[in-house]
């Protein structure tokens, strides 16, 4: 392995991230969406990946491991592997124990990003890299080194940061680089930046943008604090500078996490798009929110066709719940709630329960057809019309889809309403 840039290896080795203890590994699994694998099979491939024996992931930067042991626990007995690789041996040996603890199988390797080529470690057919190419000195070059590693019909799952949502963050970060510049100790440069975080003027830009910080030194404490203030190496992005660096590294925008973020009406309901590409209404999004902090999103090799999933209507298709877990974010409503209430990014969800929605929804299991659930729906609540039961299903799956929570599977056979 070659030399790696020495302050982000240096950080990295002192404050490993996220923080986390390999003893306390089974109080809790760590999800995130990016590394929900039936939500990326879903937009990627329309529910073709073969998720088994030969499908490989990889966590590009994988840190501490959070993805890396999410994935791994989805893929667990299936014959499927994960490879994580990190420029921290100390960020890896925290990974491995916690691996150990949960009786995982990872390939762990110790690499810079762009070294990973030549690591002999084989294609991905999905590679999920979440806030680790906006460290690297060229991004550019990390993103080439991945794309070399897809298979031809893999995907990603990436994170980078928002221009527009960290102008606090950039603001103080140029500030610590003055009075706490990297000369000083680590321990000194925290300090200063606690004492100066804390003594910031009510009506300084920083401090009225304090939300966009304060979540994550509170968190992860001084690992959290170095991350978002003190990094030596980190720059953000636009939307249409996605989409650049996107297709200058041969890959192309699938989807956003939230699709529903980036369009202007959420925002601004009167607003005429109708003359705008997707890249233009995605970018007047971000800047009528104004503080989107980070983008996570899927992305596809730009000379790879398209896979859409089967439509809502389509007869054959097998609703899928789309979150690994989804019986403790979405069972446990069904069971007890009058709706369904979900929140992320400040984005809202309430879907009312009524008992034709709730037993409706209770009865996806991976397994069967919409055209075999709506056969039963209307067995037990007979008074129903043909209309009324599609009419409840489209309202609650388009609902749910864009929640990230609901998708279709082809089935054996085709045919829509």
């Amino acid at each position: 392995m070659t030399a790696i840039a020495s302050p982000v290896r240096d950080q990295y080795e002192a404050f490993p991230y996220p923080p986390r203890d390999p003893g306390r590994e089974l109080d809790q699994l760590h999800t995130t969406l990016i590394g929900q694998l039936a939500l990326a099979n879903h937009v990627l491939a329309g529910g073709h990946w073969s998720i088994g024996s030969g499908f490989r992931v990889l966590d590009a930067g994988c840190g501490t491991g959070d993805n890396a042991i999410f994935i791994a626990e989805q893929l667990r007995g299936t014959g499927a592997t994960v490879t994580g690789v990190d420029l921290s041996e100390h960020s890896l040996t925290i990974a491995a124990a916690r691996a150990r603890a949960r009786g995982l199988e990872i390939d762990f390797h110790h690499a810079r990003i762009e070294e990973a080529p030549a690591l002999g470690i084989g294609a991905f057919d999905y590679i999920v890299s979440a806030g680790v190419l906006h460290h690297l000195p060229d991004p550019g070059a990390g993103l080439a080194a991945l794309r070399s590693l897809l298979t031809p019909g893999g995907g990603m799952g990436l994170m980078v940061y928002g221009q527009y949502g960290r102008t606090a963050i950039y603001q103080l970060q140029e500030l610590l680089r003055i009075i706490a510049p990297p000369t000083l100790a680590a321990e000194q440069r925290i300090a200063i930046a606690r004492r100066t975080v804390a003594e910031l003027r009510a009506e300084h830009w920083a401090a009225f943008g304090r939300d966009t910080f304060a979540g994550e030194i509170e968190l992860h404490g001084d690992a959290g604090l170095y991350d978002v203030l003190l990094h030596s190496t980190d720059r953000a992005y636009t939307i249409p500078q996605i989409h650049e660096w996107l297709a200058s590294g041969g890959m192309r925008l699938a989807r956003f996490i939230m699709p529903v973020l980036y369009e202007p009406s959420l925002y601004s309901p009167s607003l005429d798009t109708s003359g705008m590409n997707l890249t233009a209404r995605q970018a007047a999004a971000e800047l009528l929110h104004g503080r989107m902090q980070k983008h996570s999103f899927f992305a596809a090799r730009a000379d790879a066709p398209p896979l859409d999933a089967p439509p809502w209507h389509d007869l054959a298709a097998i609703p899928t719940w789309l979150r690994f877990d989804h019986d403790g974010l979405i069972r446990r409503q069904l069971a007890e709630r009058p709706e369904l209430h979900l929140v992320y990014e400040g984005f809202e969800l309430r879907l009312t329960l009524d008992p034709f929605r709730r037993v409706m929804l209770k009865s996806i299991d991976g397994r069967r057809t919409l055209g075999e659930i709506l056969v039963e729906m209307a067995a037990r609540y007979p008074k129903t019309t043909v209309q009324e039961r599609v009419r409840k299903w489209n309202e609650a799956y388009a609902a749910l889809e864009q929640f990230n929570l609901l998708g279709m599977r082809a089935g054996a056979r085709s045919g829509c309403l």
